[in-house]
């Protein structure tokens, strides 16, 4: 299991990686919505009133081997994924989902800033058949809370207002994410679905199912010279980089507008 030590490391390559992106990868999108594909019978059991249905909770479970193996969150914290990520061409979700053929989009800002929720670094990986480019998961707590204790002792905590990954654009409710990585939300809380579509914070929509997801999550690629602290000697190593130039970037520094200035 990674150190907190290994995983600051982990982010510093996390946030090196960002910098060697070029074109639609650099920068930040506007992220109005987190959302959370899944099959329409997973969600219908949790809108189910009684007894058997969830009564309108999305409720945690405990996280799969997705990702890094050393990840200190795997098979010893419960929580729900949420991507924010957002097509380069319309702005929004793509349309198509390995998860399910079942949409839940939830606003961003309510979701993840109006309260004062925690925010750690837990993964920074890629996979080996994957074109989709590098993740980055993002566990957002509840102060005080079991979850928040655990993350306070094996994760790296983030700024809410000044981390290279999400952040809310500063007087505003404009949450933006960085294009050079995926960005994926673990938050610890159960959802209850019912009073955010009341409150007309939610909404469900159908995506297009193009595949499905395996039990326990998808290995990390152990080969990637961006994602993994200890670098290959071998020559054949694949790079899984988003951008056709993927060389090594300058020292910098975050400013407080949101934006990275170069020194």
């Amino acid at each position: 299991m990674y150190s907190k030590e290994d995983l600051e490391n982990l982010k510093l390559k996390a946030i090196l990686y960002l910098h060697s992106q070029r074109g639609q990868y650099s920068g930040y999108q506007e992220c109005s919505v987190i959302y959370r594909n899944k099959s329409s019978s997973y969600f219908n059991n949790i809108m189910r009133s009684g007894r058997r249905g969830g009564n309108g909770i999305m409720a945690t479970y405990i996280k799969d081997n997705n990702g890094d193996p050393r990840c200190p969150i795997n098979n010893r914290l419960d929580g729900l994924f949420f991507s924010c990520n957002m097509d380069f061409e319309t702005g929004k979700p793509s349309k198509d989902s390995p998860f399910g053929e079942r949409r839940l989009r939830i606003d961003a800002y309510e979701m993840l800033f109006l309260d004062d929720y925690r925010m750690y670094f837990s993964d920074f990986y890629c996979f080996n058949s994957n074109k989709r480019g590098h993740y980055v998961n993002i566990v957002v707590t509840t102060p005080g809370s079991e979850a928040d204790d655990f993350c306070k002792q094996h994760l790296v905590a983030i700024s809410r207002k000044k981390n290279p990954f999400i952040h809310c654009r500063q007087g505003s409710k404009t949450v933006c994410k960085s294009c050079g990585v995926r960005v994926e939300i673990f938050f610890t809380d159960d959802v209850n679905i019912k009073e955010l579509l009341g409150e007309e914070l939610a909404t469900f929509e159908d995506c297009q199912c193009t595949g499905y997801s395996k039990p326990n999550g998808l290995p990390k690629n152990l080969n990637c010279p961006h994602c993994n602290l200890e670098e290959s000697d071998d020559s054949d190593t694949e790079s899984c980089s988003d951008s056709d130039d993927s060389n090594s970037v300058p020292s910098y520094q975050y400013s407080p507008q949101n934006s990275w200035s170069w020194r």
